[in-house]
């Protein structure tokens, strides 16, 4: 027994004279823009977003590790000078030794002042040696007074650049606090842009979801679905 088969141009036919054909290609094209996959920029972005701070890290990191232990060295320094001056000067002056020329100076310094107490027939006598103490003493002072300026000085240069190690450190945090918010920023966008594009996405499924519903029940098959719901 032969069976009837219907070829697809027939099949085809049938569905556009229903309405079915337009109306169902709305329905599966607005159901795919309601439930299918996002346009999936943010997610693409992000896997090379993502990966910034970690290769960015080992180019700041050294900066920011000097400059977090220069900055307690600072506060301990500077601690100290606000609150035990003496234990600072303390420190510094327990290394002071006699410079180089200083016995040189002295010996010269001597010789002038005996001179002089000589010629005046003072040689010897109390006054003569009140003078030359003074002159000693005077020399003494001296010597240790440039010693005191430059362990000062040298005790400046240090704080100096602990300071400024310490400056580099806030600075590199600070790059990189900027980078990480600038990084952050970026996938905000992103995922506004995605958001906002999958919301266009909805809106298009939705009209062309009710424009093929529309067509499905505006055509031939919802005119014999309203004459038997109107008996």
């Amino acid at each position: 027994m032969a069976q009837n088969t219907m070829s697809d141009g027939q099949m085809n036919n049938l569905l556009s004279m229903l309405g079915y054909g337009a109306g169902a290609a709305g329905i599966g094209g607005g159901l795919y823009n309601l439930f299918g996959p996002s346009s999936g920029i943010s997610r693409e972005a992000n896997k090379y977003l993502n990966q910034i701070p970690g290769a960015m890290q080992p180019y700041y990191q050294p900066y920011m590790g000097a400059g977090q232990n220069a900055l307690g060295q600072l506060m301990g320094q500077y601690g100290q000078l606000t609150g035990s001056t003496g234990d600072v000067y303390n420190k510094l002056a327990g290394g002071y030794q006699q410079s180089p020329g200083f016995q040189q100076a002295l010996k010269q310094a001597m010789g002038a002042v005996g001179n002089q107490a000589a010629a005046g027939g003072m040689l010897g006598t109390p006054q003569a040696q009140l003078q030359s103490a003074d002159v000693a003493g005077g020399l003494a002072q001296k010597d240790f007074g440039d010693y005191m300026s430059r362990m000062m000085g040298l005790y400046g240069t240090g704080l100096q650049g602990l300071g400024n190690i310490n400056q580099m450190g806030y600075d590199a945090s600070t790059g990189y606090g900027n980078m990480l918010g600038s990084l952050l920023g970026q996938q905000a966008q992103y995922g506004a842009l995605e958001k906002s594009m999958r919301n266009q996405q909805r809106g298009k499924g939705m009209g062309q979801l009710f424009g093929g519903l529309g067509t499905l029940f505006g055509g031939p098959l919802g005119g014999f679905f309203g004459k038997m719901m109107g008996g």
